[in-house]
């Protein structure tokens, strides 16, 4: 999925998270908090923007606020993971970020993890500061030994910003963008526009642009009040013939319109303001 924003909600003071998984698959998405993965065993595909990372047991990637991204894990694998609120190393991130996003050298992240954790769990007095300490040291290590870059005024103007962007574009005009009108709203050739697309979103637009569509049809098929036929609806989301629409809400739900329940829910929803939140996690993977 393109680009969904996951909210997350801390319990307390410490804004930091620790989670360990098995299997872990993941939707395209970005949040407001950073992010850094360590990887215990098996091999683990991380796409960060619109570069992808092959990690093995040991290294370890590094994923700033608002980055998008999402994980491919191979079977039986362990991800480790930290989520943070940017505050914490803002005198770090304010400045400078890192030149690659996979860490080119050790640190002790299983270490810092597992202290936090125990922190998070037994919750000794000062348990908050001393989670967003332990966090903050790291933190300081990974950026005194990795190659750095400073940060350009205007950083945001980018391609990656104008593809967030893109998610409203798309959800407003549904029903007739087309994949040259996306191209043009990026400012991309379509020849690049589509290896870009494809690259960071996991899905070429075709099938990201019939996701939607399937979901507006969903919710017009739902709408008791509006009682507006099968071929209506496949009009009015810009489907062509009622076969075609057949064909693609069949492929993207597994049932025909007729089919459809009033509770049935699409699991794969693209998500588009900060006001919202997903959980980008899929099922087969496992929290330890």
């Amino acid at each position: 999925m393109l680009a969904n924003f996951e909210k997350r909600n801390y319990s307390g003071k410490e804004r930091v998270w620790v989670g360990r998984y098995r299997n872990l698959h993941n939707l395209p998405h970005w949040h407001l908090e950073c992010e850094l993965i360590f990887i215990e065993r098996g091999k683990t595909i991380v796409s960060h923007n619109h570069q992808e990372y092959s990690l093995d047991p040991g290294d370890a990637i590094f994923l700033g606020s608002k980055d998008i991204h999402y994980i491919k894990s191979a079977e039986d694998s362990i991800v480790d993971m930290a989520l943070f609120d940017p505050s914490i190393i803002q005198d770090l991130q304010g400045q400078y970020r890192l030149k690659c996003a996979k860490l080119q050298h050790a640190y002790p992240i299983a270490r810092c993890f597992a202290d936090i954790r125990r922190e998070l769990n037994g919750r000794p007095p000062f348990f908050e500061l001393q989670c967003r300490e332990f966090i903050a040291a790291l933190m300081i290590q990974i950026f005194r030994g990795e190659e750095l870059s400073e940060r350009t005024a205007g950083e945001e103007g980018t391609s990656i910003s104008n593809y967030k962007n893109l998610l409203d574009e798309i959800e407003n005009k549904y029903s007739y963008i087309t994949f040259s009108d996306a191209a043009a709203f990026m400012g991309l050739s379509q020849p690049y526009f589509s290896k870009f697309f494809r690259k960071i979103s996991g899905m070429t637009f075709s099938q990201y642009l019939n996701i939607v569509k399937t979901e507006h049809a969903i919710k017009m098929l739902q709408d008791n009040q509006s009682r507006m036929s099968v071929t209506e609806v496949s009009s009015r989301c810009g489907f062509n013939t009622i076969r075609h629409f057949n064909r693609i809400f069949r492929e993207i739900t597994g049932i025909s319109p007729r089919q459809l329940t009033a509770g049935y829910v699409l699991d794969i929803r693209p998500i588009r303001t900060v006001q919202d939140a997903f959980n980008p996690t899929l099922q087969n993977s496992e929290l330890l």
